[in-house]
Formats: structure tokens, sequence, C-alpha cells
């Protein structure tokens, strides 16, 4: 909506009663907000101006900005947070992440496809078709853009993440960001640590014994030595050395036992991906899908289930971060 110049119509202050009406509106379209946080977005004593636009396409927009800095517009009675308030309240809306690449294509004009939208191991928030969400980047929690879903999350997982997600209606460095100070998205750590992961890790702790490290060349283990094996339906990370349970390493028994690690250590980086695709496939169908949901798709298996495998697996072993790095 405003990835191209705008045109200001009108600018003037915000009176007390205005301000008033202005509050209950937002407190009804944001019920979450507390009433700290409601003070803090609409505050009492602070300036708070409103500015008539017209977006490119002729569409007429009302923006408040408190500071200097747009922090709502409404559009046909709608009310919609900037990026700047989102950045302040970063979770006022339900958030759906993507890759970095992405948001200049968001920028520029385009709406988020299905395809675009980054699948969490925890799974996706519950939206129905026509909700405001946010747009945010991996690895930070502010918000990026602000947009409306396409369709339900149900509806998304059914269509196997093909289609469009969201309409998008404001993005970082469009021209209403330009409005404000043109600041840039905070950093802000994910709140809740991903469930898969933490409970992998906690599994992992229980099972692992704790091994500290030394300059012993026989118990250093490199990237092309490690190998991914399944134990009670959790991913591990182990070694080509079995550990005893003094945690000093096992010699192998054998030179059969040579010969099938030798045999393992050279296969090619292909056959090391196919290894790797075929435990997660084996992992999702364990761990992930339930009696309920079968029969399944296979599209809608791997983007699903197979793919949030493949997030946990390479959280939790450095082997597989390596094979990742050099297929891409």
């Amino acid at each position: 909506m405003f990835a191209k110049a705008l045109r200001v119509r009108a600018s003037s202050a915000v009176k007390g009663s205005d301000r008033r009406k202005l509050r209950a509106e937002v407190a009804a379209a944001f019920p979450d907000l507390s009433p700290e946080q409601l003070a803090e977005f609409i505050p009492n004593k602070e300036e708070l101006n409103v500015i008539k636009i017209y977006s490119h396409k002729g569409e007429a927009v009302t923006v408040y900005t408190n500071s200097k800095n747009p922090i709502l517009f409404e559009v046909e009675k709608a009310l919609y947070p900037t990026v700047y308030t989102l950045w302040a309240f970063p979770d006022l809306l339900p958030a759906f992440a993507t890759w970095p690449p992405v948001l200049q294509k968001l920028a520029g004009g385009a709406d988020l496809m299905l395809p675009g939208v980054a699948v969490p191991s925890s799974g996706f928030p519950r939206v129905e078709r026509g909700t405001l969400c946010a747009v945010t980047l991996l690895g930070n929690r502010a918000p990026v853009a602000v947009g409306v879903a396409n369709m339900s999350t149900t509806e998304m997982l059914a269509a196997g993440m093909k289609g469009k997600g969201f309409a998008i209606l404001h993005t970082y460095m469009d021209y209403l960001w330009e409005l404000g100070d043109k600041s840039s998205p905070p950093t802000l750590a994910p709140s809740v640590a991903d469930p898969a992961v933490k409970e992998s890790a906690e599994d992992e702790e229980e099972q692992e014994p704790v091994i500290s490290c030394t300059a012993d060349p026989l118990q250093q283990v490199g990237i092309a030595d490690l190998s991914l094996k399944e134990q009670d339906g959790c991913a591990r990370v182990m070694g080509k050395e079995e550990l005893n349970e003094n945690g000093a390493p096992e010699r192998p028994g054998d030179d059969s036992a040579e010969v099938q690690q030798e045999a393992e250590d050279s296969r090619t980086p292909q056959e090391q991906m196919d290894a790797l695709f075929s435990q997660c496939f084996f992992h999702a169908l364990k761990c992930k899908v339930k009696k309920s949901d079968l029969p399944l798709l296979t599209s809608t298996f791997l983007r699903s289930h197979m793919f949030s495998c493949w997030y946990v697996v390479r959280r939790l072993s450095l082997y597989s971060v390596f094979v990742f790095e050099n297929v891409k």
C-alpha cells in the first residue's frame, strides 16, 4: 500500500476528546493490551498528530503520529499498527517468520507467498482468514511488515504451503516508515524457546555424560567424524568412538568395525544428505505425525513435518549443519 510515494493532504494535532476516542478504538481493536500498555500506546500528554494522506492508488489513509513517528494508520475505519508500534509491542499480533531476502520484495509491494514462510517446529500460531498478522525475520522477533492472512492456518497446511499467504499492507523501509525517524528494527530474541529443541536438549542432558575438553587427539571428534543415530525416537549426536560408563572412549574391537567406519566416512556428500533425509523422514513419521492425521499428502508431510525435523536436527548436530552448508 505504501510502496510508492504518498501525497500528504493535511496535518493537525489530536485534541483531548479525540484522543480519548482513539484510545477506546485502540482498546477495542487490540484487546490484549494492558491498561499500562494502552496508556503508553496513546499517551495523555505527549504530542499526538493526525495526518491525512493519499496512497499512490488514490486510497485515503489517516495516519496517527507520536513524536513524529507514525504509530497507527486507518483505512476504511479499520486501525492497523505500524512497524514502529510493533517494535514497542512485538507480541501485539500473531507473527509469521520469513527469510531476510524476502523483505526487499515485500517492501517493493509484493505479498507474502506461503513458500516464503518459515515453518517452525513448534507450529504456526492459529489464525483465521482476515486476521491481522505481523511478519518477522528468522532470528529476530521484531516485526518488519504488517499484513492480513489470506487463509486460516488449517487452510495453509492443507494447501501444502502453496499460494498467497498474506496481503501485505505496510513494511519496514516503505514510504509510511519514511514519515518517521527511519530507525532500524531492534534485535529481539524469541520470547519462548522452540519446544522441540528444548525437549531434545533436555533428553540429551539426561542421557549424555558430560565430557571435559582435553588436548588428547584421540578424544577430539571432528565434524567429518560425526554421525546421527536414532535413540528413543530423538536425534542424538555421536562420534566415531562410543563412550563407556566412565566416559572414556572405547576402541573398536576388531578390524571389521574399522573397515565399516571407514566405509561410512567415505560416503559422498550426496550419500550423506540422503542418509540425513531418510532420518528426518522416520523422525517426522515417529514423532510428528499422529494417527488422526493420516492419510496425509506427501507435500503436506514434507512441508509441515519433515522441514521442522530438519530444523531440530540442524540445531542438535554439527554434522547436519556441515551437510546443509555444503549442499547450499
